[in-house]
Formats: C-alpha cells, sequence, structure tokens
C-alpha cells in the first residue's frame, strides 16, 4: 500500500474503529457496510485542469441505469485506419491520466474514446465493481462503437478480460491488459488486512457478496476470463506491483497460450506502469501491427 498522509492515517483509523465497533454488535452489518466501502471510490478528486489534448476532443456523454451519466471524449485521426480504441483507467483514476497515449493513437490513424467511468472524475455515480463498469463499457460499445481495441488499467483490465471472454468476433479485436488483478481473492485479502478486519466480518463480507452475485469469486479472475480467448492479448505487469501481485501471474504466464503475449517490467509498480514511455510505444506498436 502506498505511503499514505496524515489526514488519510486518520480516516483509515476512524474506519478501523468503526468496522472493529459494529463488527461486534453486528458482523453482518459490517460485511454490508465493509462491501459497499469496497466498492465507493475515494472521495472525489481535487479539480483537475484538462491537459490540452482533451480541449481538442468532442465532449461525450451517456446515461446509464439508475440516471447515472457518465462522461467522455472522442478524437478522430487525420488520416484514419478505420479502426477504434476504447481506453478504460484504473480504480480511483480518470481518463486525464492517459493523455499521453492520445496522440501516439491518432498518428497511427486511430479514433479514440474513452470515458471516466462511474463515480470517478467528471461522471456521476457513486459505486464501482467489475459488473458495474462492465456494464459501463457494454454501454458505450452500443453506443459509440463498433470499437475494434481495448486497453485497461488496473480494476479497467481486469473488466475488459470479463468483455473479452464472451465478444463477438474476438479474433478481429486486440486487448491491452494491464496491471489487471490476475486473482479477486488477493485483492479482497490486501483490503481486509488494511481495514484489519476480524474473520466474523470477512465471512460476512463474502456472504454479502453471494446476495449480489450467483458467480463464485474465483470467477472475476483476468487469467480465467481470458484462458480460452482467441485474440490476440498483450499483458502487461511489474514485478514490483504491490496492488496486483505478480506472483499472483506467474503460473498462468508460464502456460498461456500463444496469442497471449508479455510484458513484465520492474521498479514502475502498479500506477507508473502505463505511464513509462517503453510501455506506451510497446502498446501502439501491438495495436497498430
Amino acid at each position: 500500500m502506498a505511503k499514505l498522509g496524515f489526514s488519510e492515517r486518520m480516516y483509515l483509523q476512524y474506519l478501523r474503529t468503526k468496522f472493529s465497533t459494529i463488527g461486534k454488535l453486528s458482523p453482518a452489518i459490517a460485511g454490508k457496510i465493509a462491501f459497499d466501502l469496497f466498492c465507493t471510490p475515494y472521495p472525489k478528486y481535487k479539480k483537475t485542469k484538462a491537459p490540452a489534448v482533451f480541449h481538442q476532443a468532442k465532449p461525450l456523454t451517456l446515461e446509464l441505469k439508475e440516471d447515472i451519466t457518465i462522461k467522455g471524449y472522442e478524437w478522430n485521426a487525420n488520416k484514419p485506419n478505420g479502426k477504434t480504441v476504447l481506453i478504460c483507467h484504473g480504480y480511483a483514476s480518470n481518463f486525464y491520466k492517459f493523455e499521453q497515449y492520445i496522440q501516439p493513437l491518432l498518428k497511427e490513424g486511430f479514433r479514440v474514446i474513452g470515458f471516466d467511468a462511474p463515480g470517478h472524475g467528471k461522471s456521476e455515480g457513486k459505486y464501482i465493481n467489475i459488473l458495474i463498469y462492465k456494464e459501463a463499457i457494454e454501454h458505450i460499445m452500443n453506443a459509440y462503437g463498433p470499437i475494434d481495441h481495448f486497453m485497461g488499467h488496473s480494476l479497467g483490465g481486469i473488466t475488459l478480460a470479463m468483455v473479452a471472454e464472451n465478444i463477438e468476433n474476438p479474433l478481429t479485436h486486440k486487448f491491452v491488459l494491464i496491471a489487471p488483478a490476475t486473482k479477486t481473492t488477493t485483492t479482497f485479502d490486501n483490503y481486509f488486512t488494511m481495514m484489519r478486519f476480524s474473520e466474523p466480518v470477512k465471512e460476512a463480507f463474502y456472504n454479502e457478496l453471494k446476495t449480489r452475485t450467483t458467480l463464485p469469486v474465483t470467477f472475476f479472475e483476468a487469467d480465467r476470463a481470458i484462458e480460452k480467448y482467441p485474440g490476440e492479448i498483450l499483458w502487461i505487469h511489474d514485478q514490483g506491483d504491490r496492488v496486483c501481485p505478480y506472483q499472483d501471474l506467474v503460473n498462468f504466464k508460464n502456460n498461456a497460450p500463444q496469442n497471449i503475449k508479455f510484458m513484465i517490467t520492474n521498479d514502475l509498480g502498479h500506477n507508473k506502469v502505463y505511464k513509462s514511455p517503453a510501455v506506451i510505444d510497446q502498446i501502439v506498436a501491438f495495436l497498430s501491427a
């Protein structure tokens, strides 16, 4: 976990005390609150000035269920190649952070689109998880498609793995997965450790999960979702990733089918890996090939 500031440490201590107290009185209630908290992005970010390239974009707006509106952007190349790339950011992030991909992709002739996920950036909404994000991406595909290629970081990456699993005409699509959660159970365990949940609260958390979906926890894993995908995939991961540990990927990487290519980096961690010039070049080359 990244080093926390003073206010963040105080808030974390407050949450730990809150869950400790509620957990002793009612583990079931604590489990439900813990699940909702897990699906709640960090408080709205400080107002971020739009990067210059975003002033050249066409603003997009899309209505989702429950009257939630998400905001996005679209760019068209001067010499289009007829292909569209959708960029999906990660948890507690926003589309602005991928500004360095826009011009290289436009140079290769791609139409580029991306949205702030529900509950992120300029989009509305309170909660986010794989199912919510997947539904939003499917709405984007229907409203602004056809989408040919996809790239996503972290939560965006694992969600795109779920999209790839059932996409039509898979051989016509390419997916770039940047530091996705290979094993969702690891993500949960890290959350439990950070919050110092008791065993009864952990059990209640999983019980709450069962009420939200009929699918097992192991269903929500990037490696499981793409193991039979026949199209081209580029999986990028840093060996020092502490959010989505590289160790979770090793076994799958060693036995993955040939259509899945891997780029393994060092010393970039989880949130710097997609900003690396070498990674950007590799992704653009992969999508353009």
